[in-house]
């Protein structure tokens, strides 16, 4: 394990310890714009602190992009982008499903990343070339090849209300797989299909903090990982399809055939 990665875990541990301190807490809870299902609280931007400031200790000549403080100046082939508390609303609820993510891009490129789960005690992390891991056991994805046996996961962007993006998608999985989930954590998502929890995971409107470090696993522990459309992933692509590898090309065809319009769920109202 190479100093990136033993010092990203050391500053995932910590922001995990403010996690635990505050988790059921009273919490100061703003939002981002006047869309009330994007949140922070005060735990984002003490966590984001404290990551940067340990990062920025060791590394002070890299680049920093963290949620809450945005894409600092610099011109260093490295950058962390930094999620300090991946699943904010579910962390407002103290719903147990949260993590903090830090992931390290040379030249947009991911080639360390953490993903820490402070009440479980599991970090899960990668090295580019080297594997992906959790607590030191080495990670595989799963081997079930097929959709009707494949427990799957997605996400809602922020602007559901408007879009409707994935309201058609999620039900043609509900009908198909053997089982879906959504719950709240991109990054915590891409690290289960890492460990063979979750056999896919498809997302739009995340971000590149939200997904460089799980990407990242899920290609070290044998999987596959491309944008929504079926292109190449790339960090700025603000989706994600990731999976075993055997089951994504049954995702993809009925992503591609999905109908991700507000037309559509008009003339489909919920009952």
């Amino acid at each position: 394990m190479d100093i990136f990665l033993k010092t990203a875990i050391q500053a995932a541990k910590a922001a995990g310890k403010i996690h635990k301190k505050y988790y059921g807490r009273t919490l100061n809870i703003r939002f981002k714009s006047k869309n009330k299902l994007n949140l922070v609280t005060e735990v984002d931007t003490l966590c984001e602190k404290t990551v940067i400031s340990i990062l920025r200790k060791h590394f002070p000549s890299h680049n920093f992009w963290g949620e809450e403080s945005g894409k600092g100046a610099g011109t260093s082939e490295y950058t962390w982008l930094v999620d300090p508390l991946d699943g904010t609303t579910n962390y407002a609820h103290a719903y147990p499903f949260f993590c903090c993510s830090i992931a390290l891009v040379q030249n947009n490129k991911p080639i360390a990343g953490v993903v820490y789960d402070s009440l479980r005690d599991e970090c899960f992390y990668a090295e580019k070339g080297r594997g992906a891991f959790l607590n030191g056991q080495k990670l595989k994805i799963s081997k079930v090849n097929t959709l009707s046996e494949s427990l799957v996961c997605t996400g809602f962007a922020y602007a559901v209300r408007e879009t409707y993006y994935n309201l058609d998608n999620f039900r043609q999985f509900v009908l198909k797989a053997q089982g879906v989930r959504r719950d709240g954590s991109a990054a915590m998502n891409l690290a289960y299909v890492a460990a063979g929890r979750f056999d896919g995971f498809w997302e739009r409107g995340i971000q590149a903090w939200d997904m460089a470090a799980g990407t990242l696993m899920v290609q070290e522990a044998g999987g596959k990982v491309t944008d929504i459309t079926g292109k190449p992933f790339g960090l700025l692509a603000e989706n994600a399809l990731a999976t075993n590898g055997k089951i994504h090309g049954q995702i993809f065809r009925i992503l591609k055939n999905g109908k991700d319009e507000k037309t559509w769920a008009l003339k489909h109202p919920l009952r």
